[in-house]
């Protein structure tokens, strides 16, 4: 097989090697993974999609609390869930994200909730919310 490298052409592969945007990993230590999925969207009612990856839907529950369902299910329930918000450019006042404890991590779909973290803390809709999954 023979693989061309030209400055100027860029790389040419045999026409029976597909290429993929897919990450390999070429071993070495520490590993590393790609995400599995992650998610963009605007939480205040109704919950919007603003861009995404392997995320069917996300279902503004109650305020704050969203379920975010995923178009290709998790291998398992053992994936790691990081998110952020933001309130908006209005609002000051800090935020917390959180995993919602009293629902188990599901192979289809992951609950969270944004926090507001001042002198009256409570569950709050944001206008940004961003959540990625690993496994």
């Amino acid at each position: 097989m023979t693989i061309t490298i030209d400055g100027g052409a860029g790389i040419t592969f045999p026409n029976a090697v597909q290429q993929t945007n897919a990450l390999t990993n070429t071993g070495g230590s520490p590993l590393y993974y790609a995400a599995r999925a992650w998610v963009n969207f605007n939480g205040t009612s109704p919950a919007a999609i603003r861009a995404s990856s392997n995320v069917a839907s996300v279902t503004r529950n109650t305020t704050g609390t969203y379920t975010i369902t995923f178009t290709t299910p998790m291998p398992d329930a053992n994936y790691a869930v990081v998110g952020a918000a933001r309130r908006g450019s209005a609002n000051s006042r800090g935020i917390a994200f959180e995993i919602s404890p009293n629902v188990a991590l599901t192979t289809s779909s992951v609950q969270v909730r944004t926090i507001g973290v001042d002198t009256d803390p409570g569950v709050e809709d944001c206008e940004d919310v961003y959540v990625v999954v690993f496994r």
